[in-house]
């Protein structure tokens, strides 16, 4: 009797916890495809909130990413790692490849370096341990993703951004953007300054 008393009850209670539990797949909503791209809006469960939706991305009929953005009715962008950007039409069927062209500097090169803060909307000049660093660092940098905003604004979700730096060599000026330890080129890639991620990374050129 205890028995069949104990099957019964563990039986209601899985009954109970399926009976809870979202559906675990996600239903495809929309479908462009591209060359050999396909992207597919899908409406996905969620445990605690409504359901989501989410643009998958498929090469070649496999999923390769999951993280596609809808610009508009024709437009969508997708990074695809962290050296290749995607802008994808699906009006004109036509895809945009964006790769970053870092150009190192040449300390022999540089005139100065100067540091403007936004917080303290002053600036001042780069001393030669510091040119030095920054040049390495910069030669030594890795690539950390692509950005559609302005150059000024690429770190929208953040206060703006926290430093500008302007690099003045023999022939060129050249701009970068900072924000903790992640720099902007004036082609709208981002790097990473500092391997270990420091946040006071810029604010250390500051003091």
């Amino acid at each position: 009797m205890k028995t069949a008393l104990k099957l019964i009850l563990i039986s209601i209670s899985g009954l109970l916890i399926s009976c809870n539990l979202p559906k675990n797949e996600c239903e495809n909503i929309e479908e462009w495809k591209v060359e050999n791209y396909t992207l597919i809006k899908k409406e996905c469960p969620d445990l605690v909130a409504r359901n989501f939706y989410r643009i998958d991305v498929y090469e070649n009929q496999k999923v390769v990413g999951a993280s596609a953005t809808k610009i508009d009715s024709c437009n969508f962008t997708w990074q695809k790692n962290n050296e290749t950007f995607l802008e994808i039409n699906v009006c004109t069927k036509k895809i945009k490849t964006s790769k970053p062209n870092k150009i190192n500097l040449n300390m022999n090169e540089i005139d100065s370096i100067s540091i403007f803060s936004n917080e303290n909307q002053t600036k001042k000049r780069f001393n030669k341990k510091q040119t030095e660093k920054f040049v390495k660092d910069w030669n030594n940098s890795s690539v950390r993703g692509f950005s559609k905003e302005d150059f000024d604004s690429a770190f929208k979700q953040f206060p703006a951004y926290q430093y500008k730096i302007t690099v003045y060599s023999k022939n060129r000026i050249i701009p970068f953007y900072g924000y903790n330890y992640l720099i902007l080129d004036n082609s709208n890639w981002k790097y990473e300054m500092d391997k270990k991620g420091k946040l006071n990374y810029f604010h250390n050129y500051w003091k």
